[in-house]
């Protein structure tokens, strides 16, 4: 018996060791991956808003734009860096980082696609508090469609780029999602395995393989932006990519791109695949949705060719 108990409290034991020390790995990660201070929060802006704070930075005068980046757990207001300062020479741009992302709050709570929804609604009355242009990419495209189908009012032209694929959007959580949701939510564990899937590496691989076309065109840096705001907020990084994972930010926008009576432009990179379908989807349930394909880029165009971003934006804006 006495053989037994010493075994079982050394198993146990070995077990708080190893936890301990994947902790310590953990914290030594999340350290080493801010320690640069990419993301400063000097001139930025704070809209108090009710599931947490929301960093964003505002310039330039004319029609108001919102630039609201994709929603992943690597993006920030860093993917507006090449047109930002240049639109706000004729426009009033605001950019935040989104709840969960960049400098911004990551809260312990489920993230669903309307509380974004809401977010930007709430954004809108209470920051900028005019009729508002939105230009937003990928995932983020889903919730920006349905604000302003709750409150077409306070919007102008909707710039879409690269939107997710309705298809995708559409699938709802599964057992398998809400257990890998599970795990990763999982304290010590959960958070080596979050470090595991952010590594530098594999957002390097990410952006050759999706984000842009020409790999010779990714600046070194955006890689540092983009591992450091995977990581910010140490043991809270991870708490939209619970989300993600669980599929809980998935809604259906079918309904929504039908009832939705406003110029919705969508900007695509030529070269991802199934983009082609992707679009004509969305033009299926809205055939006045007007597309235009970018040539030679992919995810992110605005950071690959931004000047052709440009031209187009400022086309649909000087037609309101």
């Amino acid at each position: 018996m006495n053989k037994k108990l010493t075994a079982v409290l050394s198993f146990f034991g070995l077990g708080i060791t190893s936890v301990a020390s994947l902790s310590a790995v953990n914290k030594a990660i999340s350290q080493l991956a801010v320690s640069k201070e990419l993301l400063n929060p000097k001139n930025k802006g704070t809209y108090h808003w009710r599931f947490g704070d929301i960093s964003y930075i505002a310039a330039g005068e004319g029609k108001p734009v919102l630039l609201i980046h994709n929603l992943k757990e690597d993006s920030s207001s860093a993917e507006w860096s090449e047109i930002f300062h240049k639109l706000s020479a004729v426009n009033t741009v605001y950019c935040i980082d989104l709840l969960g992302c960049g400098l911004s709050e990551r809260p312990d709570i489920t993230y669903t696609s309307y509380m974004y929804t809401q977010l930007v609604n709430d954004f809108i009355r209470n920051i900028i508090k005019k009729k508002t242009n939105i230009i937003a990419t990928g995932r983020s495209a889903s919730f920006v469609l349905d604000a302003c189908n709750i409150d077409e009012e306070i919007y102008e032209e909707l710039i879409l780029i690269n939107p997710e694929n309705i298809k995708v959007l559409h699938k709802m959580p599964s057992k398998r999602t809400r257990t890998a949701a599970f795990l990763l939510k999982l304290p010590t564990i959960g958070t080596f395995i979050y470090h595991i899937l952010t590594a530098k590496k594999r957002i390097v691989e990410n952006f050759k393989n999706n984000y842009f076309y020409d790999a010779e065109k990714i600046p070194d840096a955006l890689y540092d932006y983009y591992y450091e705001s995977s990581h910010l907020k140490g043991k809270d990084a991870k708490n939209l990519f619970v989300s993600l994972t669980g599929r809980y930010t998935n809604a259906n926008i079918i309904q929504t791109l039908k009832n939705i009576n406003k110029n919705i432009h969508i900007l695509a990179g030529n070269e991802i695949s199934g983009i082609e379908e992707t679009v004509k989807e969305y033009q299926y349930y809205n055939p006045a949705i007007e597309a235009e394909y970018i040539s030679y880029t992919k995810e992110l165009p605005q950071l690959e060719a931004p000047n052709k971003i440009l031209r187009y934006i400022r086309l649909y804006l000087d037609n309101d």
